[in-house]
C-alpha cells in the first residue's frame, strides 16, 4: 500500500516522486485513520459509506454496555479495512459525554500501530 504523506492536521502534503509516498504500517495508519474519519453522509460521490459512529453516538445512553457496542461496532469496521488483518487492545469508555476508543491494529506483513478516537 502507498499513499501520500500528510501534516499532523491531517491535510495531505505534495509529493515530488514516488519515493516521498508512504508504504508500510505508516501507510496503512495514514490510511485507516482517514477511513474512520469517514462518516455516512460525508463523500457526495456515495453517501452510504463511512462509519456510524455519530447517528450511534446520537442514540446511545452512554452507558458501559453502549461502550461495549461501539467498540464492537468500531472493531469490525477497523477489521474491514483491506491492510488490517486483526484488532487486539481494545479499550473503549465513555467520560461524561466523550467516547474514547482505542486498539492495536495488526497488517499481514506482522506489523502494528496504534488506533486512538475520541468523539463527543
Amino acid at each position: 500500500m502507498l499513499t501520500r504523506p500528510t501534516d499532523p492536521s491531517g491535510d495531505i502534503l505534495p509529493v515530488l516522486s514516488s519515493s516521498d509516498l508512504l508504504s508500510g504500517p505508516e501507510a496503512a495508519a495514514v490510511a485507516l485513520r482517514d477511513h474512520l474519519n469517514l462518516f455516512t453522509g460525508d463523500w457526495w460521490e456515495n453517501e452510504a459509506r463511512g462509519n456510524e459512529i455519530p447517528e450511534l453516538l446520537a442514540l446511545s445512553r452512554r452507558t458501559d454496555q453502549d461502550a461495549k457496542a461501539l467498540s464492537s461496532y468500531l472493531v469490525s469496521y477497523i477489521q474491514s479495512f483491506p491492510a488490517v488483518q486483526s484488532v487486539s487492545d481494545v479499550r473503549a469508555v465513555f467520560s461524561g459525554r466523550e467516547f474514547r476508543f482505542s486498539c492495536t491494529a495488526h497488517t499481514e506483513a506482522d506489523a502494528a500501530f496504534p488506533v486512538s478516537l475520541s468523539l463527543t
